[in-house]
This record gives structure tokens, sequence and C-alpha cells, in this order.
């Protein structure tokens, strides 16, 4: 699974840790929303059970990567149309590695964590 670094991972696996991991759309907007700190901090208590409330979420003084992770989130958890195809194919707006971190949220989004490889809590068949 990639991640944007260890504490990414770190921060994720904790986040999704009592969350129903059947629900696509909170799965891949976590992943996203945990990949960067300072947001994560900031909408951490918006979510609450299997539900985030991104209508409450007010954003102030974050950088541009940040604000790209949130509109993806929102666009994959709410069906809204924060960011669009040209958007995402400007690599001024958003960067390479923001661009993999969006592609693998909607690979989860799709496929569920399955499709990224998450094996943190399967059990191997012998």
């Amino acid at each position: 699974m990639n991640y944007r670094n260890e504490k990414h991972k770190i921060t994720f696996e904790e986040a999704i840790r009592k969350k129903d991991k059947k629900n696509y759309a909170v799965m891949s907007a976590l992943y996203l929303l945990t990949s960067d700190s300072q947001l994560w901090q900031t909408v951490r208590h918006y979510v609450v059970n299997n539900a985030i409330s991104f209508e409450q979420i007010a954003l102030h003084g974050t950088s541009t990567n940040a604000y790209a992770l949130f509109c993806a989130a929102k666009d994959l958890y709410s069906a809204t149309n924060s960011l669009t195809v040209s958007d995402l194919a400007d690599t001024n707006i958003i960067p390479p590695k923001i661009f993999e971190l969006i592609c693998n949220a909607m690979a989860i989004r799709r496929f569920g964590l399955g499709a990224i490889n998450f094996n943190s809590e399967r059990k191997t068949e012998s």
C-alpha cells in the first residue's frame, strides 16, 4: 500500500481501526484526510462512527495540497464535483505525489481496501 509517509500509514490505520471497512466511501476519504497531518488535526473531530460531516468543516490556513486532498476526499465521500479532470491533469494544481494518493483513494472507493493491498487485519489461510 502506498502511503505519503510512515506517519500517514500509522494515522490511517488508527483512524480506520473501529470503522466499517466495507464502507468504501469512508475508507477512501479517510485515506486522503489522514495523509496530511495538519488537515487531519482539523477534520478528525468531524469523523464520527462511519460518517464524515464535511458540511461542518471550515478549513483555514491550509496548504494548497491539503485543500486538494480535502476536496478529493469530499468528492469521493459525497459525490460532489470540487475537482475536475482538468484539475487532476494540471501538475501546477495537483502535484504528482498528491495525484498518486488521489488515484489510490479512487481505487479504495471503487474496490475497497483490498485494491491497494491493505492487509492489517487479514488472516492468512493454510
